[in-house]
């Protein structure tokens, strides 16, 4: 993980939306002269082709380039993570600097390959160094998203691994959640999806006889009743609503997050003894 300087370590210094769009033009200009964008967009210290400006426009809505020269009323938060999006999909490391020949016999000189996934691995590095310091934080995922880091300890618990036990009913559902879960545009309606994803998860350990292994009866039943009672599962008039969303629904979220891994981590260790 690339390094994070003093203020950003000790939490000291927190981006303006400004300050945030300074470091983008920095980010853009450092992997545009190592030519990380040439094999993907054409784009060089000596070129920016057209055809890529039309893409960009027609993917978000607005044009980007030249990223150095924004007008004042283009630098928003949107519109940096969008291009920061778009960036990351065309970033590809570029191999040896060599000497190439047409099949007519002529000699030049390029790159005799490009790695998307070292390029990507770069790109996304340098710029969750600057990220984490704008609001409350945010990453640049493997898949190329905008993420909320969140707070505090929540973060560890959003950031924690994802121990294999069942991809298709289990892990895959769970990442799922919390890949929606950190979008930064969430409404109420999709956190309570995301909430729904892992109630799901317990529902299926349950059936299949494997979360009484981890909890008791008692603590089994507070589970479910959380989602029952807070109008997450099912639509019935004897559910709690008269209750702050955006508060309970995140206090629900990481309180299932953290029981999910400490109920997988409870099976494995006994599957193993067992």
């Amino acid at each position: 993980m690339a390094k994070r300087y003093y203020s950003s370590r000790t939490g000291t210094k927190e981006l303006t939306v400004r300050e945030l769009y300074n470091r983008l033009q920095h980010l853009y200009l450092l992997f545009r002269e190592r030519d990380f964008f040439k094999q993907k967009a054409g784009i060089t210290s000596t070129s920016l082709p057209e055809v890529i400006k039309h893409k960009a426009g027609l993917a978000i809505g607005f044009q980007p380039f030249p990223i150095t020269k924004w007008d004042l009323y283009e630098i928003t938060e949107d519109h940096i993570f969008d291009v920061l999006e778009f960036l990351y999909d065309h970033t590809s490391k570029p191999g040896e600097w060599t000497q190439m020949t047409t099949e007519d016999g002529y000699n030049y000189y390029d790159y005799e390959s490009y790695n998307a996934v070292d390029g990507k691995k770069e790109f996304r590095e340098e710029a969750n160094r600057f990220l984490c310091d704008y609001k409350t934080g945010f990453e640049l995922s493997e898949d190329g998203l905008i993420l909320t880091k969140g707070t505090g300890g929540l973060q560890h618990i959003l950031d924690a691994e994802i121990e294999p036990y069942d991809e298709i009913n289990v892990d895959k559902k769970v990442r799922d959640a919390i890949q929606k879960w950190r979008n930064r545009h969430l409404n109420m309606n999709e956190r309570r999806e995301a909430i729904r994803e892992l109630a799901d998860v317990f529902e299926w350990l349950k059936k299949t006889k494997k979360l009484e292994k981890a909890l008791n009866r008692k603590d089994e039943a507070a589970l479910f009743d959380i989602a029952n009672n807070f109008a997450i599962r099912h639509h019935d008039p004897k559910q709690k609503r008269d209750y702050d969303q955006s508060i309970w629904y995140s206090w629900i979220f990481h309180f299932y997050l953290a029981t999910y891994h400490a109920v997988i981590r409870l099976l494995k260790k006994t599957d193993s003894a067992g």
